[in-house]
């Protein structure tokens, strides 16, 4: 009887109290619904771990970070489990909602549907896995879950990230390829992408795939499943990186400790990094001599989430507009402008002038600005993105504060500008013809030469 006593006096009581009252107000008012949430995270965060959604196939636990704040973007990763498996049995394994408080993100893992034989699966490509052709939409299914998260949580959009394993890591690639738009980056263990030739996807997305070589679920160096061709883990991360625009030249990394029960940093590394579209890489982490299931080293869930944090999606390639020159050059500014191949884009700093005075517009004084290249052969750019310069302040490799080359006169329409194209760097003036598009037509051009 005490500790009855005990209990209706305790803050658990009075919080269950209150989130009973809110629970009917929302019920009553549908609108109320996220403010709900919004309010029991304040109201008891030891709460948090308890949330729940639904889309119909069953409830779904959500793992929120204790310190989640409404008013803070947070990152969402979402872990699908292999053939036969769960969504908690896959968490079990790999561990990432137990880490979730320390790196600050909200997680789901799902269970997929149960083919006739009673095992889960995920309908990802021909190859895999749905044996039963039951056509299930997965892609969708997984796209659904992560816009109903979105909607309940402040969620970062450019850090929504996707986990599988074997049958899991063929979903994750093909979400990524169907829902590039809303994925920042993908990791794979022991899955592969699809076989077929495709055109790239609509957006750029980061590339993880984690293989061991002595697989023999997954080949490695891919294989086929009832007849259905699978790619290798090389060749999965090549067609990305084709997608990405990357390089097709690969540089090694430095190596890890991903698989506990062998001998010292036994995982490589190699990266397609250099001359990506904005906001895609492709990556290969090759565990030598791990099997389909290895015994996953403690920190392997933490690298991968660093991994992710690294590569976030973004339309802007840096913090800040341009690239410092090359010294010889003995420029005037310590930043220009940059033509970035893969995105087809220069971006640049440009400060704004009005009759050869300092000036502004809307109260900004210089934009990271990101020019579109509209034809070619009639030197027309158009102006595709625009930001505030630099505003975090950042340093450039020098630990310099960086500069703007480009200057903008607001009365005449000029903006000229110093831009890295290739190995050149030329000197460029471009006049506003259209400023309902923000268009500008090249008025002349001469390349710099070292002195």
């Amino acid at each position: 009887m005490d500790e009855i006593i005990g209990f209706l006096f305790s803050d658990s009581f009075f919080a269950i109290l209150v989130i009973s009252f809110l629970v009917v107000l929302a019920a009553m008012i549908p609108q109320f619904r996220k403010l709900l949430i919004l309010g029991i995270l304040t109201l008891y965060p030891a709460l948090t771990l308890a949330q729940s959604l639904d889309l119909g196939r069953g409830e779904i636990p959500i793992t929120v970070p204790a310190n989640y704040e409404v008013n803070i973007p947070t990152p969402l990763i979402v872990l699908l489990h292999g053939y036969g498996g769960s969504g908690s049995g896959q968490d079990a394994y790999m561990g990432f909602s137990a880490i979730a408080n320390e790196y600050g993100f909200i997680f789901i893992a799902p269970d997929g549907s149960r083919e006739l034989g009673g095992r889960r699966f995920w309908n990802a490509t021909s190859a895999c896995c749905d044996f039963f052709n039951s056509n299930i939409d997965d892609s969708s299914y997984i796209a659904s879950l992560i816009g109903e998260i979105k909607s309940r949580y402040n969620i970062d959009a450019r850090r929504v990230y996707l986990v599988g394993h074997s049958n899991g890591g063929f979903m994750s690639y093909q979400i990524a390829y169907e829902h590039s738009a809303i994925v920042a980056g993908i990791a794979s263990l022991a899955g592969a992408s699809h076989f077929e030739t495709r055109p790239p996807p609509a957006n750029s997305v980061h590339i993880l795939q984690i293989h061991g070589t002595s697989d023999s679920t997954i080949f490695y160096n891919g294989a086929s499943i009832l007849g259905m061709q699978y790619p290798g883990a090389m060749a999965s991360v090549s067609t990305w990186a084709a997608y990405n625009s990357c390089q097709n030249t690969a540089d090694a990394g430095g190596r890890r400790d991903l698989v506990s029960n062998l001998t010292g940093n036994e995982t490589t590394t190699i990266s397609f990094q250099s001359g990506c579209k904005t906001g895609g890489s492709a990556q290969l982490w090759t565990l030598n001599s791990a099997p389909h299931i290895p015994s996953l080293a403690p920190t392997f869930a933490a690298q991968v989430v660093e991994w992710f944090y690294a590569h976030p999606k973004s339309e802007w390639p840096a913090v800040y507009s341009g690239v410092t020159p090359a010294p010889e050059l003995g420029l005037e500014h310590n930043n220009i402008g940059i033509f970035h191949e893969a995105d087809v884009m220069i971006y640049s700093c440009v400060a704004v002038f009005t009759d050869g005075l300092a000036g502004s517009l809307d109260g900004v004084a210089r934009f990271d600005l990101g020019f579109e290249v509209v034809s070619v052969a009639d030197g027309v750019i158009r102006v595709a993105k625009s930001r505030p310069f630099n505003i975090t302040n950042a340093l450039d490799h020098n630990g310099a504060v960086p500069d703007c080359s480009g200057r903008f006169e607001t009365n005449s329409g000029l903006y000229t500008d110093t831009i890295q194209v290739g190995s050149q760097t030329l000197h460029a003036s471009f006049i506003l013809s259209d400023a309902v598009n923000l268009e500008l037509r090249l008025a002349s051009v001469e390349e710099y030469l070292q002195q």
